[in-house]
């Protein structure tokens, strides 16, 4: 018999097959499953119960559960005829040990254990391989609301994510490029699973940074940046960063005409013309902005104003992740709007825009923070958040 639970339940013997994949689960087959995971152990009918049913979801639990059991009994004599599976002992129901099985949880499990220990690294990223094969989706999903399976689910998928994070590793080290290519089909499919996880991206990006994948590190790092802020309220940590820096140096090769290099910066904006209002991008690139500006205006005698726009929940109340994240995205539209084409302005965390402005005068920033004020307003926010408006002048940069 071979019974298979990620991804959902499958159980089989020889060509004959009792369920496939993400049919319903019914308590016949919820209970095949306690009783196979817990062959091993002793389980009381009692423990069955209340694995099986909720408390006062039935008057005769007792009744249910040998009506289950008949069932189970019968399908599988259907299955496997002849063999005896389910048996009672001590007038209690558990499975045959004798019966021979293949599980793929406890084979996963195995190589898991197997793959952490030292050992050569050819050894160890095939017992990876083996292993992440194996994992075709979440334990039991159409179970996952039972409080028997959550906290089996979720040290699956970390152990589905650390043979992930130390597959891509081992591979990365080969520094070849189909190494590269399998590190990164091996994040990519994990991102789906895990998608906040630091390890994983950073082993994600260095796979794009082996095969010189620029524009593709580009695209996707402002989404991941995002992501981060959004629920973790976190920037992105400095490796990652450094391959964003990586991708945004130029590889261009050498051309004989400035409009060449015209026309391919025309491109970059064609898809926003016309250009209105503030330019937004990310914090990386901001910074090199500042030092630009900045610079510029000790050269001109200009006056430059940063200013911090922070969303704070009013004493006692709470915000809601959704509403903050609806709030952020309304007000980068607002920004754009209420400032000038040559305002620039990012994302610093979680709940917060930094901004610079040139302007006449330092004095000049009470009319930006009443503007900005004003776009708050236009923004719909939530009763439960009020806004913080601090602004500063940068010192000179020699």
């Amino acid at each position: 018999m071979r019974i298979d639970m990620f991804g959902g339940l499958r159980v089989s013997c020889g060509e004959r097959a009792l369920t496939e994949g993400d049919q319903r689960i019914s308590k016949p087959l919820e209970l095949l499953v306690l009783l196979v995971l817990n062959r091993g152990n002793k389980i009381s009918n009692e423990q069955l119960m209340e694995a099986l049913w909720e408390p006062d979801e039935l008057e005769n639990p007792a009744g249910a559960l040998k009506n289950a059991a008949y069932s189970l009994r019968k399908s599988l004599q259907g299955l496997c005829p002849g063999a005896a599976l389910v048996v009672t002992r001590e007038r209690q129901y558990c499975w045959n040990t004798e019966a021979p099985m293949e599980l793929d949880v406890e084979r996963f499990a195995k190589l898991y254990y197997q793959a952490a220990k030292d050992g050569q690294e050819d050894e160890r990223l095939e017992l990876c391989r083996a292993a992440l094969a194996l994992y075709t989706g979440d334990f039991l999903p159409g179970l996952g609301d039972r409080h028997w399976v959550i906290p089996r689910a979720s040290a699956l998928r970390q152990q589905y994510l650390d043979l992930t994070i130390t597959a891509a590793g081992l591979l990365l080290a080969r520094h070849t490029k189909a190494a590269a290519e399998e590190a990164l089909a091996l994040c990519n499919r994990a991102v789906l699973t895990e998608p906040l996880d630091e390890d994983l991206y950073l082993r994600q990006f260095a796979a794009m940074q082996q095969l010189g994948m620029k524009n593709a590190v580009l695209k996707y790092y402002p989404v991941v940046a995002n992501l981060f802020f959004d629920e973790l309220g976190e920037p992105l940590p400095a490796p990652l960063r450094t391959i964003y820096q990586w991708a945004s140096e130029s590889s261009n090769p050498a051309v004989d005409d400035i409009l060449h290099i015209q026309k391919d910066l025309d491109e970059a904006t064609r898809d926003s013309r016309p250009i209105r209002g503030a330019y937004f991008c990310q914090y990386e690139v901001f910074k090199h902005m500042y030092h630009m500006v900045v610079r510029s205006a000790a050269r001109s005698g200009g006056c430059v104003a940063l200013f911090l726009m922070t969303f704070l929940p009013v004493r006692g109340q709470t915000v809601p992740k959704e509403e903050l994240t609806r709030l952020m995205l309304a007000m980068k539209e607002e920004i754009q709007k209420v400032l000038r084409k040559g305002d620039v302005f990012s994302r610093y965390s979680r709940n917060q825009y930094v901004l610079m402005l040139s302007v006449r005068s330092i004095e000049d920033s009470g009319v930006v923070q009443n503007r900005l004020r004003e776009a708050y307003r236009k923004a719909r926010p939530p009763r439960t958040l009020r806004m913080d408006v601090t602004a500063a002048r940068p010192e000179s940069i020699v």
